[in-house]
């Protein structure tokens, strides 16, 4: 090797010492709900991470004896802290409980929040959801995402709900890019850990179960600019396999509960673009109607419509040579307005790893505020379960 070479060879080494040398360290805290026969494979993940600087803390929700016994099989790994939630606490959140002993029990500068639920896909991981607070020094929160497998979901519906999780996503997500976050993953989502303290932790939301992603995150929005980290090494995948059902439908009844305490700007925004869709479609059926309608003829067209003949012999009747003109550039208008949507929804669907749905997005969009009317009303039993002193 060459002078040059080796004076390269050097600063190129010293330049990755800086860089080491910049990064803070990182707590992985974890919420561990999987029994001690299921662990192995999950923390082999957490500790194949190639980050410099890390611990990993995780939280047992489980018994002393149980957690006493997951801490002795691993006592020799490296790294690694086991910490326990006693079973028998009432009147609070365990999720928030076992986040709140798991931060107090880190020592890192940044916290990485996640669950045993939830598996990297890659050992870039933690760095590429860390590199915001090593990069800007001002950076509060660091978003990311978990993807919803359709393997993991069952029956005829499965489709809509990966694709209505996924509408929900991009949502805040739009929201954070703007620099208006109010929500986020909470099983991926890294903070600086002094601002949780600064915060006073979960205190504003102690009598809800929920909130520790979505009220949480627009608290510390506070204390410093939000980035979002959506590269494909980033995004953790979901294993919550028979269950995958039933943590959609809790995911969606408690965030459908903190919607009150959170900006209304954003969902307004969605309820209107929802409306968009059917006036849309019911304004291009009405043109179409009136065009199509002195064609059949008032006889024909009554039976056709099913309206009073009154009415029929109202419908303006349009040259020939204007009719056709209008119902072209209308169909084209529709058929404009659906394949933008359709284009947006598989480049957000293939950016985040879901399955990219053509002819169902349509229907999907169109069905989507009478399924979310419809869980509102099935659900609206549950929503004293959101409060800790119904626990």
């Amino acid at each position: 090797m060459t002078d040059a070479a080796h004076d390269a060879a050097g600063l190129a080494d010293a330049e990755c010492r800086n860089a080491d040398a910049d990064r803070p360290k990182v707590s992985v805290v974890s919420y561990v709900l999987r029994d001690e026969e299921a662990l192995d494979e999950y923390i082999g993940t957490l500790m194949a991470q190639d980050y410099p600087d890390l611990e990993i803390v995780l939280v047992c929700d489980a018994s002393a004896e149980a957690a006493a016994k997951i801490a002795e099989k691993y006592e020799n790994t490296p790294r690694l802290h086991i910490t326990f939630i006693p079973p028998g606490s009432h009147n609070l959140s365990r999720r928030k409980l076992a986040q709140t002993v798991g931060i107090k029990a880190a020592s890192g500068e940044v916290v990485l929040l996640t669950s045993s639920s939830v598996f990297p896909v890659s050992t870039q991981w933690v760095d590429l959801m860390t590199a915001p607070f090593a990069t800007d020094s001002t950076t509060a929160v660091a978003l990311g995402y978990v993807h919803t497998s359709i393997d993991d979901l069952s029956g005829g519906g499965k489709w809509y709900r990966q694709f209505d999780h996924l509408l929900d996503s991009a949502l805040w997500m739009d929201a954070a890019m703007t620099g208006n976050p109010f929500r986020g993953d909470g099983y991926n989502m890294a903070f600086r850990r002094q601002l949780f303290f600064d915060n006073k932790g979960y205190a504003s939301t102690i009598p809800l179960m929920d909130g520790d992603d979505d009220i949480f995150i627009r608290e510390l929005s506070r204390f410093g600019p939000v980035a979002l980290r959506l590269a494909p090494d980033a995004i953790l995948d979901s294993r919550y396999g028979e269950q995958s059902d039933r943590c959609y439908a809790e995911l969606k009844d408690r965030r459908i509960f903190t919607r009150r305490y959170l900006p209304k700007a954003p969902f307004r925004c969605q309820g209107f673009f929802s409306c968009c869709q059917w006036v849309l479609l019911i304004s291009v059926m009405a043109i179409l109607t009136l065009c199509i309608l002195p064609l059949c003829g008032h006889q024909y067209a009554g039976l056709l419509t099913g309206l009073p003949w009154w009415i029929i012999r109202l419908t303006p009747e349009p040259m020939i040579i204007d009719r056709y003109p209008v119902m072209a550039l209308t169909v084209a208008a529709l058929a404009a307005t659906w394949g933008v949507e359709i284009r947006t929804y598989r480049r957000l669907a293939r950016a985040l790893g879901a399955v990219r749905l053509f002819w169902a997005v349509i229907p999907f969009l169109l069905w989507r505020p009478i399924g979310d009317f419809i869980f509102r009303i099935s659900h609206f039993a549950t929503r004293k379960s959101h409060f800790t002193w119904q626990r």
